[in-house]
């Protein structure tokens, strides 16, 4: 875990010259990958959060289908509370700066990192719908992560463009004419730029 940590650490310090920084994602948990727990997560924060000036380069992507293989609850309204709850205590919702939005082909707590196209894996619509209008989650734009082949295993946008619609209805009707999750102000604004 520290030497994750020092190793982003000193990549940060490496490019102190740039605004752009880096996010930390959410595992599966499969094999020796870290990043599976909330705990792990403010762990590698924490400590890379040592260095003078690194805190606002780093921020964290919840990664659905991560998130529930590696066994947390994303459904229904009361287990994500509990769930984005957990988060905020240990890695602080003020971090999250993205969601990449997959559902599982695997069970919660697999620990099987399997994408599949949204409402037709085991996380499910209802928590996608949760997600979408959690007043915890406003602002936080989601990015599709979802499988690209069709039946015939040919890479094709008409996958990307079904679960977009499917998102849209799922997120109701005040955004269903929107065009994703534009238009709506993000939880932190942008590190300032070195030297602007």
């Amino acid at each position: 875990m520290a030497r994750a940590a020092d190793g982003i650490a000193a990549a940060l310090t490496a490019t102190s010259g740039l605004a752009a920084g880096i996010l930390i994602e959410t595992t599966a948990g499969q094999g020796s990958c870290l990043g599976a727990t909330f705990a792990e997560i403010g762990a590698l924060l924490a400590r890379i959060d040592t260095v003078p000036g690194l805190a606002p380069r780093v921020g964290v992507c919840l990664d659905t289908c991560h998130v529930f293989a590696a066994g947390y609850a994303l459904a229904p309204r009361a287990a994500l509370d509990a769930t984005l709850r957990e988060f905020d205590d240990l890695v602080g919702l003020g971090r999250l700066v993205a969601i990449h939005a997959n559902d599982s082909k695997k069970d919660r707590g697999s620990r099987v990192d399997r994408h599949e196209a949204i409402g037709r894996g085991k996380i499910g619509r209802e928590a996608f719908r949760l997600i979408l209008n959690h007043p915890l989650l406003r602002g936080i734009p989601l990015f599709l992560e979802t499988p690209k082949e069709n039946a015939q295993g040919v890479m094709t946008p008409a996958q990307d463009r079904t679960n977009l619609a499917l998102l849209r209805r799922l997120a109701g009707p005040a955004r269903a004419g929107s065009r994703g999750r534009a238009g709506r102000s993000p939880r932190r604004p942008p590190p300032p730029r070195s030297g602007a």
